[in-house]
């Protein structure tokens, strides 16, 4: 008897939780490579937790009535990722070079729905485990230079082939700059990006921009701005390219 699936209960409701195969980490690599990728995925990935931690200061003194008082001292940050030891996977090979040759990297830790934690490290750990009746496994430590960064609505670094390229600044004058670009559409989230040096940005929250748009008008702007549009899903997936403008009173 064939089973039709339309005669079943469609269930409506969502999980708020997240499962742990979701979660992936890459590696900025390739030619151009910035803090925006191209990104590879590191092989073999088995579990990539952030831990974050700060020195413990002590402040008690003989009037706190016989209890401790302790203040935040410098913070801290590293993922630890365990992995199938994968032979000739391009992202381990990278982390063992960078290892190697003291170079720092930047990784990214996203998750299905957008949401990442991004920034510079130094690898501290590169280790293996290879037992006769198992896998082989191995261990690396990124240590973070500085704080880490969180975003929300990051692109799927798999999927950017159809990202916006024709981003352009016109009509720079008056403390404004007009945007112009190809049509988005099916996109779970768009978020206009500025830089003041071309490398640093920083989401523009004062502009909303919705599927199907072309255009976008940014205020409150001066001298030289670089922008580029973020987007999240749909056919515009991924980064666009930097669009910059000199503006003009």
């Amino acid at each position: 008897m064939a089973i039709v699936e339309e005669n079943l209960p469609k269930f409506t409701g969502a999980s708020q939780s997240l499962a742990g195969k979701n979660v992936l980490l890459y590696v900025a690599y390739g030619e151009g490579a910035t803090t925006s990728g191209p990104w590879v995925l590191v092989g073999g990935q088995k579990n990539s937790p952030l831990s974050m931690s700060a020195d413990e200061i002590d402040a008690s003194d003989k009037a706190s009535g016989g209890w401790g008082e302790t203040l935040q001292g410098t913070k801290t940050w590293s993922i630890e990722q365990e992995c199938v030891y994968k032979i000739g996977d391009e992202g381990f090979d990278i982390l063992r070079h960078a290892f190697l040759k003291d170079i720092p990297l930047y990784i990214m830790r996203r998750d299905k729905n957008g949401n990442a934690v991004k920034g510079w490290v130094n690898i501290t750990e590169f280790s293996d485990d290879n037992p006769h009746d198992d896998v082989a496994t191995a261990t690396v430590t990124f240590s973070g230079i500085g704080a880490p960064v969180f975003s929300t609505d990051e692109p799927d670094p798999g999927s950017t082939t159809g990202a916006i390229k024709d981003l352009a600044a016109v009509d720079a004058t008056g403390g404004k700059a007009n945007l112009t670009f190809t049509a988005i559409n099916g996109a779970t989230g768009i978020i206009l990006q500025t830089s003041t040096n071309g490398i640093d940005f920083t989401d523009n929250d004062t502009v909303y921009i919705r599927n199907g748009a072309t255009k976008a008008e940014v205020s409150d702007l001066t001298g030289v701005t670089y922008f580029r549009l973020k987007v999240n899903g749909g056919g515009q997936n991924g980064y666009s390219n930097v669009a910059v403008a000199t503006i003009t009173a």
